[in-house]
């Protein structure tokens, strides 16, 4: 028989893997600690998560989210289309993959210790590259379709390497040549007409 879920029970471990993976790190926190942490007992874990990776992406996905809502909010807020992509690759690589609070250290690390037993769901990447996606359309109307996917594919891979060094070298990441990098391959586009605009004075 399945044992009754508690949401407080199941918060409580999300809060306990949260503040272990701050102060220890995700690959030396085990479930076992998340357990004592959380008051329950480790077997009580498994009846809301599968894996440490499943808590680990549990605790990462609301950070993100709002994360990234919030430079939604504020590039929106940016009336001049230069300052807006420089406030979008500044808000994703500085503000965000170089975030000093240690989350996106612990994605690299999930992501590093996965398992083909794990069952990854991409719901959480797709969601956040259709984010930055429009973003990069609204300030880009110039370019394709096809440009915008190609950009945002590059911006996430410079925000993946600049995670990436963050968890290697906490102390000593600086991510400005990264967004200097984005900014130059980035801007040419700013300067390109609309196309329906193109249309018309072919018209």
């Amino acid at each position: 028989m399945a044992r009754p879920k508690s949401e407080q029970v199941r918060q409580a471990i999300l809060d306990a893997a949260h503040q272990l993976f701050m102060e220890k790190g995700y690959t030396a926190t085990t479930i076992g600690a998340i357990a004592r942490q959380a008051g329950t007992a480790q077997s009580n874990v498994y009846v809301y998560f599968q894996s440490k990776f499943d808590i680990g992406f549990a605790v990462f996905d609301p950070w993100m989210r709002q994360k990234v809502t919030e430079l939604e909010e504020k590039v929106g807020s940016v009336s001049d289309p230069q300052d807006r992509l420089h406030t979008l690759v500044e808000g994703l690589l500085h503000g965000i993959a170089s975030d000093p609070s240690g989350q996106t250290m612990t994605l690299v690390q999930v992501l590093a210790t996965v398992k083909p037993s794990d069952e990854y769901d991409p719901e959480l990447l797709m969601w956040t590259l259709e984010r930055i996606r429009e973003m990069i359309g609204d300030i880009l109307p110039g370019a394709s379709p096809a440009e915008h996917d190609v950009l945002t594919q590059a911006l996430m891979l410079s925000f993946d390497g600049i995670a990436l060094r963050q968890n290697l070298r906490r102390e000593e990441v600086s991510d400005d040549h990264g967004i200097s990098a984005m900014l130059t391959l980035m801007k040419p586009y700013l300067d390109r007409e609309k196309p329906a605009a193109k249309v018309a004075e072919a018209g």
